[in-house]
């Protein structure tokens, strides 16, 4: 049977952390004011747990700054990619309402001068902020050669006198284009009227840099 220094040494490690009951509490107290070597006990286990306390402290600061260091790195991550998004999407929308402010009136071969300006005047009406070019059959030619210079042969054949390529009339407003394109749709002279309000923002912008 276990006498009492044995009994009270089984205690001192609760009793070094405060969790013994008031009775047990009691028992070891009582002996430990007679007995020295349960004292030196109790003091090795006093010490040992001081040894142990600021390698625990560390260990859970270290584990709380790597719990902080990875949030903080996933934080970044994802605000550079919202960050990222709302540029590309900046840069999208800009294109988008550039390519879409502007239109292409494509015009029938025997329009006559005066239908032209009536046209150009019905636009100019509609318009609070505008830019307005014709763009004559031999220049909508010289254009579409420019444009396929590194394969000259394809447009070889055309010149002034079999010129396959509309006049046309191109604007830029800040005007709402459908009301322009309302506006004029009926006019006579007119073969097809081109707008880009309708088309992919992405598309567009993919379309742009593919195509520069």
């Amino acid at each position: 049977m276990k006498n009492e220094c044995d009994i009270v040494r089984d205690l001192l490690f609760s009793y070094n952390d405060g969790v013994l009951s008031e009775t047990s509490k009691t028992l070891v107290e009582e002996h430990l004011k007679t007995c020295k070597t349960c004292n030196n006990v109790l003091e090795e286990i006093k010490l040992e747990n001081e040894t142990k306390k600021p390698s625990k402290e560390i260990d859970i600061f270290k584990s709380i700054r790597k719990k902080i260091t990875k949030r903080n790195i996933i934080i970044l991550i994802s605000l550079l990619f919202l960050l990222l998004v709302i540029i590309f999407n900046i840069l999208v929308f800009r294109n988008y309402n550039e390519i879409a402010s502007t239109m292409e009136i494509y015009l029938q071969d025997d329009i006559t001068e005066e239908q032209i300006e009536n046209i150009k005047n019905r636009i100019i009406e509609k318009s609070d902020k505008l830019e307005l070019e014709y763009v004559s059959k031999e220049k909508a030619l010289e254009r579409m050669k420019n444009t396929f210079a590194d394969n000259p042969d394809l447009l070889s054949g055309y010149n002034n006198e079999n010129n396959p390529i509309p006049a046309s009339v191109e604007i830029k407003t800040n005007t709402e284009i459908q009301k322009i394109v309302d506006s004029i749709q009926d006019m006579p002279g007119i073969t097809k009227i081109e707008t880009h309000i309708n088309y992919n923002p992405y598309q567009l912008f993919f379309y742009k840099i593919f195509n520069e």
